[in-house]
Order: C-alpha cells, then structure tokens, then sequence
C-alpha cells in the first residue's frame, strides 16, 4: 500500500518551508521516525521524521523548494 507525506504541522504559525536537504533516495528503506528531510522556515531549520516504516516510491520535491503545510 503506498501512503502519501504529507507535510506536518511545524508549529508557530509556520505555514511554509523551504527544502534544504532530502535524506533518502527512491528504493530506501526507511523507518518510522528516521529523519528524511531538513526544512529551513522563517524561524528556524528542522529536521522533519517519516511517520512511516516502508520503501521510498517516488519522491515529488527538490532541494531549494518550498513547501507549504498539509502538501504532499
């Protein structure tokens, strides 16, 4: 079954971010809670875990992309 990142809540009112790193590549293994991205907000940057265990499928995103909240 594939399931969608969705990208959580950051807190603060932050509503957006912009991609610094990508710690995974398509066909890794991942688990729950290990760190897949760092996201840079006007506040601060973030390292931001998998809420899943799986294999990567697809990534959709690039360093230097911003990203808003609740998007995949």
């Amino acid at each position: 079954m594939t399931q969608a990142f969705i990208l959580p809540d950051l807190g603060e009112g932050i509503h957006e971010a912009e991609i610094q790193d990508i710690r995974v590549a398509v066909g890794d293994a991942v688990h729950e809670d290990q760190i897949i991205l760092v996201l840079e907000t006007d506040k601060a940057v973030v390292e931001v875990p998998s809420p899943y265990s799986g294999i990567v499928a697809d990534i959709c995103v690039a360093v230097g992309n911003v990203v808003h909240v609740g998007e995949s």
